[in-house]
């Protein structure tokens, strides 16, 4: 029986060693890079910086390329983007990876063009983690009369050095869930 015990607890603890390494490896443990993309310092500077710059790069006029390098640098690389809808009066959920998002948002944005920004925000930091409420305006084009607005609730972290989008989620306004006012301008 003793012996069975002593197996069990070596095999126990060689797999967290392994479980260890695989996270540490894939980049769970400290998750500080996005290969290929390098973000500009006053993107990254703040939470309203980081915010401001990802309106700035998935906003464009019909055909214009985005910069969707500079939105990529924005995100921590396993960062997920959710997009909540109200179908038959429940929320459905639409999780993406950054490159599902980016590969939507660069086919739509070049037919048809796509100009959002920020028209308030609520920001609460606590250590190094943040999270940002974001209230936005979106149109095809900035002559556009046609409007929507949401909200996105922007995951962000800290790790010394910058800060970095851990996952957003976002839902348009409608009849049912109209914008509440303490999400509007003035109410930073």
């Amino acid at each position: 029986m003793q012996i069975g015990k002593r197996k069990l607890r070596r095999r126990s603890h060689l797999f967290y060693v392994a479980l260890a390494g695989l996270l540490a490896g894939s980049g769970l443990a400290s998750a500080q890079s996005n290969p290929g993309t390098t973000a500009r310092p006053e993107d990254v500077s703040s939470p309203s910086a980081i915010v401001g710059a990802s309106y700035i790069a998935i906003s464009g006029p019909p055909g214009q390329v985005l910069n969707l390098d500079r939105f990529r640098s924005l995100f921590l690389p396993q960062a997920q983007l959710v997009s909540v809808n109200v179908k038959d009066g429940q929320g459905v959920a639409r999780p993406m990876t950054l490159q599902e998002f980016t590969d939507m948002v660069s086919a739509r944005i070049g037919k048809d063009g796509h100009i959002e920004h920020e028209i308030a925000h609520r920001i609460e930091v606590y250590g190094n983690i943040a999270n940002v409420w974001s209230t936005y305006e979106s149109r095809k084009t900035s002559a556009d009369p046609q409007v929507t607005r949401g909200i996105n609730s922007i995951q962000l972290m800290n790790n010394g050095k910058r800060w970095w989008i851990s996952s957003a989620q976002w839902q348009h306004e409608t009849d049912e869930t109209p914008i509440p006012s303490k999400y509007l301008a003035g109410a930073h």
